[in-house]
């Protein structure tokens, strides 16, 4: 059964406060700034009850939904917030955003409405990602428009509310770092649940419900009494079923009993095959064993003797001779196990090939892990970007220099790193060839999201010295997949990925 209006909107607001606190956790993970937010009293309002609510100066972002949610609504920050959030997302110095509190007019807020943009789009992308887990039916949110200024006058015409529609306002309090706290909120047309609200305020309640309402304790009377007289039947039936079900088990014990004679005579000689079976593949076991005791006897016997080549030469041919006829007479009757197969193929030392060294007997052995360093491994060629950059640009820098990683930064100081992993998680997927017919210009402006929005920045950096052992540990610890080679100036010299780590130990574990 479809939910019902009011459920619908019960929901909605349920997903809509937990919208707001994945904005405020991905603020607070961007900018290492604890931001929170607190949810008021949801109110049924119209324009003159939120122009009383704001100034004359806000940023309204309007957001067409698509899916169970059919139209659009608004998300309002009041002044200060339009000046703190973007004056944190613009890196603005604390005391630049505290000033512009006290006295920024609409002048200074247009012309941060590129980076007001920003913000409008992280939050929708927050919204979209919540529904889309939480809202069965939803589409997707767009933000089609972003309002600076005053909202109030002309207000259908600047961000499309009727002055006299009723709207269901989600007010919240919000505070990020050291800054005041602002008012923020979602404004919903009743309109966008559905049609006429079922949660009775300021609605009238449709016949239909009044009638429904009435009759339900004649309804429930009637089911009760109908209960009653189904009553006797469904015990009488129940018998008979009782009955008939003990019936058809007895004769079921009948036929499994006979199947189980007649079958007997097979299982028995089906187990007698398989103990000839495998009595034969112990046998060939035991056989493939002693052979892999003697050859493990003779490598060690060459390893002792590593001057008398004659030697070598006769045990090594007679045992590879051995290896061969053996796996072959085996193979005949029944494959062996992978472990036997391993142990049938170790090794003795053949006349013109090198002792394995400690290394190749286990690939990424201490030694190496120990005995190769940073500077060993590391890519000297770092590829640079700036804070500013966009994505668009961000990935033609890789293209061109082949490579999966930028250091942001400059003077070879690093503020971050940016993978390819990292752009593509920013990217809209409609920028895909597959979805190109669905792309739109608000999937284009993902390309010009600033990397300092997205880059990592470096929890940890090693020096040239540090061992591989090291470098995996580290790698393991804070789960990256590539380090920055600092020297003691705090420079970046390099760049260690754990594809660099795997070619050092293949080069050291199996030497041409």
């Amino acid at each position: 059964m479809a939910p019902s209006q009011t459920e619908i909107e019960s929901q909605i607001i349920e997903l809509t406060d937990k919208s707001f606190k994945t904005f405020c956790t991905d603020i607070s993970g961007m900018f290492g700034m604890d931001m929170v937010c607190k949810k008021q009293e949801v109110k049924h309002e119209t324009v003159d009850d939120l122009q009383m609510r704001f100034e004359n100066l806000a940023v309204v972002y309007s957001v067409k939904a698509e899916g169970i949610l059919e139209g659009t609504f608004q998300m309002v920050l009041d002044r200060n917030g339009l000046f703190i959030l973007g004056g944190v997302v613009a890196m603005h110095p604390g005391q630049m955003i505290l000033e512009d509190i006290t006295s920024g007019s609409l002048d200074k807020a247009e012309k941060e409405s590129n980076v007001l943009n920003e913000v409008g789009t992280a939050l929708v992308g927050s919204w979209d990602r919540v529904f889309r887990k939480g809202l069965d039916g939803h589409s997707r949110f767009v933000m089609t428009n972003t309002f600076i200024g005053n909202p109030w006058d002309k207000v259908e015409e600047k961000i499309g509310l009727k002055t006299n529609e009723d709207l269901v306002y989600v007010p919240y309090d919000m505070t990020i770092g050291p800054y005041p706290t602002f008012k923020c909120g979602v404004i919903f047309p009743k309109t966008i649940f559905g049609g006429v609200s079922e949660s009775g305020v300021g609605q009238p309640v449709p016949v239909e419900e009044k009638a429904g309402e009435d009759t339900e304790e004649t309804k429930e009377s009637e089911e009760f009494a109908a209960a009653e007289k189904v009553q006797p039947e469904s015990e009488e039936q129940v018998e008979t079923e009782g009955t008939a079900r003990v019936d058809t088990e007895e004769t079921t014990e009948a036929e499994e009993s006979a199947t189980a004679d007649q079958a007997r005579p097979e299982a028995e000689e089906q187990e007698d095959a398989e103990e000839k079976a495998e009595s034969e593949e112990s046998a060939a076991v035991e056989g493939v064993e002693a052979e892999v005791e003697e050859a493990v006897a003779s490598d060690e016997s060459v390893v002792e003797q590593e001057g008398e080549a004659a030697e070598e030469q006769e045990a090594g041919d007679v045992e590879e001779e051995k290896a061969t006829v053996s796996e072959t007479s085996v193979r005949k009757k029944r494959p062996i196990s992978d472990a036997i197969k391993k142990m049938a193929k170790s090794s003795a030392v053949l006349p013109g090939e090198f002792a394995p060294s400690a290394t190749a007997e286990e690939p990424g052995g201490k030694d190496t892990l120990l005995t190769v360093f940073a500077k060993d491994v590391m890519q000297k060629e770092v590829v640079w970007g700036k804070p500013d950059d966009s994505v668009q640009q961000a990935l033609s820098k890789m293209q061109q220099h082949n490579t999966g990683y930028i250091m942001i930064g400059k003077e070879q100081v690093a503020e971050g790193i940016v993978s390819k992993s990292d752009l593509a998680g920013a990217l809209s997927p409609y920028l895909r060839n597959i979805f190109a017919k669905w792309r739109r210009p608000l999937d284009d402006a993902t390309l010009q999201i600033k990397i300092k929005w997205i880059m990592s920045k470096p929890t940890c950096t090693i020096s040239p010295d540090t061992s591989l052992l090291k470098i995996i540990e580290n790698m393991c610890q804070i789960d990256k997949k590539c380090l920055p080679v600092v020297d003691e100036e705090g420079k970046v010299r390099g760049l260690v990925t754990v594809f660099d780590i795997f070619r050092s130990l293949l080069k050291h574990s199996f030497p041409k």
